[in-house]
């Protein structure tokens, strides 16, 4: 694999990245859990801020545009959902689609943790130990967030995906990813 490569699959999965975040924060705001919500919104600037800055660091190391490749669209987002209000939404069906979010959210973060792995390693065997060592900063930012996603998720689990245990969550979860989104600083 050539750096070329390594860095156009980490760009166009950077981009499905933000788009199953985007759909994540609409997914949770649809089931009116703010602070699910905000923790996907908040997840959504941060990584487009990563995007930018790995495509900052190809052009002024490489002197080159990343090769974009196409993506698919993660559609995290049920289909039949689109023909529903906020409202239309019972207990069970609420319960029943946070928990697969949230087991969407882990397998996102599972999958990508893999992924830069597996660059940061090809970037090694080409010798491209600075490009390694950039990818390796998101190898560690992913590596963190999936710590969290699976914390959260087994947090759930425990309490049995409560509903309304969930929803007493919610501002105390806004809150903390508001000030996060505020602190971000952005590219």
């Amino acid at each position: 694999m050539t750096i070329d490569e390594i860095f156009s699959i980490l760009n166009e999965h950077m981009i499905e990245g933000l788009m199953t975040h985007s759909q994540l924060s609409d997914y949770f705001g649809f089931l009116g859990l703010d602070g699910y919500q905000m923790c996907h919104k908040y997840h959504y600037f941060e990584e487009n801020c990563n995007y930018k800055k790995l495509g900052d660091y190809y052009l002024h190391h490489y002197n080159k545009i990343i090769i974009e490749k196409p993506f698919k669209n993660p559609s995290v987002i049920p289909e039949n959902w689109y023909q529903y209000s906020r409202q239309d939404v019972n207990p069970n069906t609420r319960k029943n689609a946070i928990q697969v979010g949230m087991d969407k959210w882990v397998k996102w973060e599972q999958d990508t943790k893999k992924l830069y792995e597996a660059l940061y390693q090809e970037a090694m065997k080409i010798n491209e130990v600075s490009a390694a060592q950039e990818i390796k900063k998101y190898v560690i930012d992913v590596d963190e967030e999936l710590a969290y996603a699976c914390q959260r998720n087994l947090e759930l689990n425990a309490m049995e995906y409560s509903v309304v245990d969930i929803i007493l969550q919610q501002e105390d979860i806004k809150q903390k990813y508001q000030e996060k989104l505020e602190d971000l600083e952005l590219c």
